[in-house]
């Protein structure tokens, strides 16, 4: 995910780029310029704007590192974030699909056949 995907869901949720910016502590052409790819957000900033939107830590802070770092082989590693993240919570679906029971157990063999209650010998002296 981009920065620019959480910047857009925190300011959706905040209402207005101006109120994001308060919220995080920093000015909206700060924001603006990380939008622009101008810049980064410091990591206590990437911090704040994940537990806003209620997104990983580690994704937010690979994402805004993306932004201006060249050194491909950091990018990798920041890169590398994403997909650990979502390795995570795909084997947590599957986790979860496989230990919720789908229904209650049958017991048929708690189940009495009615012909056992049932007295012949009165039947047929009748």
């Amino acid at each position: 995910m981009k920065i620019n995907e959480f910047i857009d869901k925190a300011e959706k949720k905040a209402g207005k780029k101006i109120e994001l910016a308060k919220i995080l502590g920093i000015s909206d052409r700060y924001i603006r310029m990380v939008r622009e790819g101008k810049r980064g957000f410091p990591d206590d900033i990437c911090i704040q704007l994940a537990d806003y939107i209620g997104a990983d830590r580690l994704e937010v802070i690979a994402a805004s590192n993306l932004v201006t770092e060249k050194d491909e082989k950091k990018r990798k590693v920041f890169e590398s974030c994403f997909r650990k993240v979502a390795s995570i919570a795909a084997a947590g679906i599957v986790t979860a699909l496989v230990t919720i029971p789908i229904g209650s157990p049958t017991h048929a063999g708690s189940i009495e056949p009615v012909y056992q209650h049932t007295n012949y010998t009165q039947l047929t002296d009748a």
